[in-house]
């Protein structure tokens, strides 16, 4: 980025509850921002307000611990998007507290796989200079990052992303995946050393559609907006299609759930994104429970629980790519689902040379994909045609 004004600002706003208890008197609530309001369908986590021929985009969302509930109060940051060549606002005021970013952005760090698919999806990967590791579904950027074009960062569920690295690729901009309290201060270091932080909180979104809108707020930072316009509306019509055509269809159940070999328990599916696709097929979600955005999609249950509660489902999708397999027969011939045959798993569409799945990278913004294959697991009238990311389990 060749303009960089007050770089630390961001980081005072992102994840300001942890920067509060260390006495930084930063409010957590940087107010509503005026303007003309942008439209962003289907998003939740952020939204978009044009003020003075420049956007302000506020990003507002909690930190769900994985498969538990949330580590604190809402987490805040405030952007200030400028066109290149136009005189940046004064950063006071309502503005005080924000981050300004010139667009589009030509130099783009990433640490999650989400992030290269959006970018992709619009035509702008060869802008990425930097990623979370060397395990990208796409060929170019796998490669890019074993032979050294492009740094590895380090991934944003995993780790915050290596400064050493990061700063060598000279970002306009890290889009970065704030999945860990424990990460603000390095995004704090980032911005200290003159690299804006898009925080994103894709898995926070209630809906699935929400997820696919973070590609609308890609679009504005890439100069991108109606190719993300057009994007966000033709999933939502294939989703809107798929919906119609499973409505039609009998009224089934199925248990969404993934064994987990330690301490004989199952991580299962019960509310928010993920539960959606479920009823968006004309399913009821056994075991399911109230959408609730302070807690992951998923609970951690016994198997004493699926026998209590969820013997009854006509479908079962058992287990996910990483997931163990479980082929106790004794409990598995007390379910409906395994006696009729309509037990399924999900292989996710791995690469076949390399150590990755599209169903966790341009699947997320490709729910449509994934909701074809439910409502095809759950109607047998309609299995015809190839699978994506789902097939029936076996025990050979």
């Amino acid at each position: 980025m060749a303009t960089v004004v007050e770089p630390s600002r961001l980081a005072a706003l992102v994840l300001s509850v942890g920067l509060a208890a260390c006495g930084s008197g930063v409010s957590d609530d940087p107010g509503i921002a005026e303007g003309d309001v942008v439209e962003t369908p289907f998003a939740e986590t952020f939204s978009v307000v044009e003020r003075n021929g420049y956007r302000i985009v506020d990003i507002e969302a909690s930190v769900v611990t994985w498969g538990g509930s949330a580590g604190g109060p809402p987490q805040r940051a405030r952007l200030v998007l400028v066109p290149r060549g136009q005189s940046p606002p004064p950063l006071t005021e309502d503005l005080a507290h924000a981050s300004l970013i010139r667009t589009p952005v030509q130099r783009i760090a990433v640490n999650d796989h989400p992030h290269e698919a959006m970018l992709r999806a619009l035509g702008v990967e060869d802008r990425i200079v930097a990623v979370g590791g060397h395990t990208s579904y796409d060929d170019d950027l796998r490669r890019k990052a074993r032979s050294g074009e492009i740094q590895q960062i380090g991934y944003g569920w995993h780790m915050p992303p290596t400064l050493d690295a990061l700063v060598a690729t000279r970002p306009d901009v890290l889009i970065a995946r704030m999945a860990d309290l424990t990460h603000t201060q390095h995004m704090e270091r980032v911005e200290s050393l003159g690299i804006p932080v898009v925080p994103t909180f894709i898995d926070a979104e209630p809906h699935y559609m929400g997820r696919v809108a973070w590609v609308l707020l890609m679009g504005l930072l890439t100069g991108k907006e109606a190719e993300a316009d057009a994007f966000v509306e033709m999933v939502a019509r294939e989703v809107d299609r798929l919906k119609a055509l499973a409505s039609e269809q009998p009224r089934r159940s199925v248990l969404w759930s993934w064994y987990r070999s330690a301490g004989n328990r199952w991580a299962v599916t019960q509310r928010n994104a993920d539960a959606a696709l479920i009823r968006d097929a004309n399913a009821e979600l056994v075991l399911g429970a109230e959408d609730d955005p302070e807690l992951d999609t998923f609970s951690d249950l016994s198997t004493e629980r699926l026998l209590r509660d969820a013997t009854g489902a006509d479908c079962w999708m058992i287990r996910e790519p990483l997931a163990a397999r479980f082929d106790d027969r004794n409990v598995l011939s007390r379910f409906k689902a395994y006696q009729e045959g309509c037990v399924f798993w999900a292989p996710g569409k791995r690469h076949p040379t390399a150590d990755s799945w599209e169903m966790w990278e341009m699947g997320i913004i490709r729910p449509d994909w994934l909701l074809a294959d439910i409502v095809k697991m759950l109607h047998p009238e309609l299995r015809d045609g190839t699978w994506r990311y789902l097939a029936p389990e076996t025990w050979e």
